[in-house]
């Protein structure tokens, strides 16, 4: 047996020493792999898709009968240098919505922060129909020969897949059509979240930039309404208590969905 063979031997046998410090286990790990699959289904089409869509949202706007809701509508200064904020101005407002054509708001609270702003009168208007198009604008039929569609992604939560479908104008003519992304719910085919920008400004004298806009909704019971609407601006001038920078931003929450409002209270504000 030669000296190499031997030392070889003693370096088998022979226990080192742990080094000082933590140490880590040596754990056998199970390696699986499944064979390739071939589907032969045939994948939904985006046109098929966009029709979906347009079949969820007006098949969601159809189940509301009535709502009532809690509107916040708030404008945000941001400091041009620190960047931090400052509320300007929030109004919150009771309002009450029935199929076809009824609508009520009243303000139930009212903050200005500049005192020479609190007798102004501030409304919030809103829209007596259930289509929320400031959700599905680029969506509805009418729309589909001013944008252009494409599936940016799919992703997998819980038991349902949700689409990222990305849009944008056909034409750059006009610098009031946006692009955008919406995630769709394919449970429902609702569109549940909506980023929207400009590559141009809508208004250029007044507005540099509109940076994002963001609009959600959520699940009430069976149905989907409006959550939130975030707007961040830059504008090409100071404007008067704004400043060049500000954020504006609408949250309605406590919803009654299809709880029966009595057409009494419409007549009493028509009769205002």
């Amino acid at each position: 047996m030669t000296p190499h063979l031997l030392a070889l031997i003693w370096l088998s046998v022979t226990p080192i020493a742990p080094a000082s410090g933590p140490a880590l286990a040596v754990e056998d790990t199970m390696r699986t792999e499944l064979p390739l699959v071939l589907v032969s289904a045939p994948r939904v089409t985006l046109d098929e898709i966009l029709e979906r869509i347009s079949r969820g949202e007006r098949h969601r706007d159809s189940l509301i009968t009535d709502e009532s809701f809690v509107a916040t509508f708030r404008v945000v200064r941001r400091n041009d240098r620190s960047g931090q904020a400052e509320v300007l101005s929030e109004t919150v407002a009771q309002v009450y919505k029935k199929r076809p054509d009824k609508v009520r708001s009243f303000v139930m609270r009212r903050h200005e922060a500049s005192s020479r702003d609190k007798d102004k009168s501030v409304e919030i208007h809103f829209r007596p129909d259930m289509s929320e198009q400031v959700v599905n604008f680029a969506f509805r039929p009418e729309a589909r020969r001013q944008f252009k569609y494409r599936i940016l992604g799919r992703d997998l939560i819980g038991d349902h897949l949700i689409y990222r479908i990305g849009f944008e104008p056909k034409s750059h003519l006009d610098p009031s059509l946006p692009l955008g992304t919406v995630w769709v719910d394919t449970r429902d085919y609702v569109i549940v979240r909506q980023e929207i920008t400009y590559s141009r400004s809508p208004a250029p004298i007044l507005i540099k930039g509109m940076d994002r806009m963001v609009i959600e909704r959520e699940r009430v019971g069976e149905h989907w309404v409006l959550r939130r609407v975030l707007i961040r601006a830059r504008t090409t001038v100071p404007l008067p208590h704004l400043g060049r920078e500000f954020d504006v931003s609408l949250q309605c929450d406590q919803y009654r969905v299809n709880q029966g409002i009595d057409d009494g209270l419409f007549r009493t504000a028509a009769a205002r």
